[in-house]
């Protein structure tokens, strides 16, 4: 997500760049990587779940009472995430980004994390220049919480989770910037075959067990139903299968709808997703297909049987992903704050 941020406000015009901990799995470009020992994976993992540091990731909003949830490890995980932070110092300020983060107008932190978890550098540059930016994405706000020097020093709060907006009371939800032009078209069949997809990342958070025991039973009263799992592949290859099919079901969760979803609809394909009532009346029209645990048979049954019904939906979700998720567009908020500073 923040790769698509910066090319987002690059289109804008803005001269923005990207620093990352650790070098990205998909070798973004535009990346210049701390690439910094002990970040994750391996024993770094194994010890955050010892000291409780880490958790658990689930399908569920935050029910937690703290507003908003604030990262507070055990007393052991403070001193391992210190000494950490000791070890990272040397190079992370001997690295151009702290020599030259003076040259920065704004200061944008993907999840609200600094270089250093102790917010050293960032916070001192906050005091200076204000523009102090927290993005946040994904499970980071409801798993881990704020950090709270860095969420008392930001000037603005952003976020692309409709259910972050409930639990932080300075978030300002924002449309992801999606590049639909990016996604390869559709491959059209003609063989009588309806192919359902699933492409679960974590099969916790998505309900892929539901998912798919309802695909069973669709498919032992419905022949022409073929089931696509993707799973486990390169993006790429991800890409070309979801293009070859006729449903996609994204998730059975209380989080919304993800990229996968906008990858689909870009497509031109219908998407299953649960939407709760209060994120569907924030969105207003909308092109999915909404269904939960209970419903999700019947809907699917519908779909089966109606092409029409496909194409109704898939067409629907082509010009709204276009229109809603345009990626200069998306990110007026940001701009907004640029604007707002007198940066733009």
């Amino acid at each position: 997500m923040p790769y698509s941020v910066v090319r987002a406000e690059r289109l804008a015009g803005v001269d923005s760049h990207i620093v990352t901990l650790m070098p990205s799995p998909y070798g973004h470009p535009q990346e210049d990587s701390l690439n910094l020992p002990l970040f994750s994976g391996g024993i770094v993992s194994k010890i955050r779940t010892l000291v409780g540091s880490s958790a658990p990731i689930d399908n569920v909003r935050y029910r937690g009472e703290q507003i908003p949830p604030v990262w507070n490890p055990s007393p052991v995980g403070k001193i391992l995430f210190a000494l950490r932070d000791f070890l990272w110092d040397f190079k992370v300020k001997n690295s151009r980004w702290v020599r030259e983060l003076d040259s920065y107008d704004a200061l944008a932190l993907d999840g609200g994390i600094g270089f250093l978890r102790s917010g050293k550098y960032v916070l001192g540059w906050a005091k200076k220049h204000g523009c102090l930016i927290t993005i946040y994405y994904g499970s980071d706000l409801r798993k881990r919480g704020v950090i709270p020097r860095i969420d008392s020093a930001a000037r603005y709060v952003f976020t692309f989770e409709f259910d972050h907006t409930l639990i932080h009371p300075g978030a300002k939800f924002m449309f992801y910037p999606f590049f639909a032009d990016d996604m390869p078209p559709r491959r059209m069949r003609d063989d009588g075959k309806v192919r359902i997809g699933h492409s679960p990342t974590r099969r916790s958070t998505k309900g892929t067990d539901v998912i798919l025991t309802v695909l069973e039973r669709l498919r032992e009263k419905f022949p022409q139903v073929e089931i696509v799992l993707i799973e486990g592949l390169p993006y790429q290859k991800a890409l070309e299968l979801k293009s070859e099919i006729d449903i996609f079901i994204d998730q059975l969760s209380e989080l919304g709808y993800g990229v996968s979803s906008l990858e689909a609809l870009a497509m031109g394909i219908p998407v299953v997703c649960q939407i709760l009532p209060d994120f569907e009346r924030f969105l207003g029209e909308h092109p999915f297909v909404n269904a939960d645990e209970r419903t999700l048979e019947n809907v699917l049954i519908q779909l089966v049987k109606s092409e029409d019904m496909r194409i109704d939906y898939g067409e629907r979700g082509r010009e709204w992903v276009r229109r809603v998720h345009s990626p200069v567009d998306a990110i007026e908020p940001l701009l907004g704050v640029y604007r707002k500073e007198g940066l733009l």
